[in-house]
């Protein structure tokens, strides 16, 4: 059995969409719903926050960098979510 307890980002498909990444909003508490696993470089969560949801991306190193998609419904953040984990988008 793997160590990983998280799913990881599956491999891009053809014809994958680019998503916007923006600079994360700092010190804003939010409510993570799902994540993938710590064992690769980029780390995904899906949020939520405020009544909107989005996706937050986490390069690690020493100094993270941390960005986020637009806030959206929580509806089209779990869409986003599926097609992160099955290639379609990254």
């Amino acid at each position: 059995m793997s160590e990983c307890l998280a799913p990881h980002v599956g491999p891009l498909q053809a014809g994958h969409v680019l998503l916007t990444w923006i600079t994360a909003r700092r010190g804003e508490r939010c409510r993570v719903i799902a994540w993938t696993c710590h064992c690769r470089s980029v780390v995904y969560e899906l949020c939520s926050a405020g009544g909107q949801s989005y996706l937050r991306r986490t390069v690690q190193g020493p100094r993270p960098d941390i960005t986020e998609t637009a806030r959206t419904t929580a509806s089209k953040a779990q869409e986003l979510w599926a097609a992160l984990l099955t290639g379609r988008v990254r």
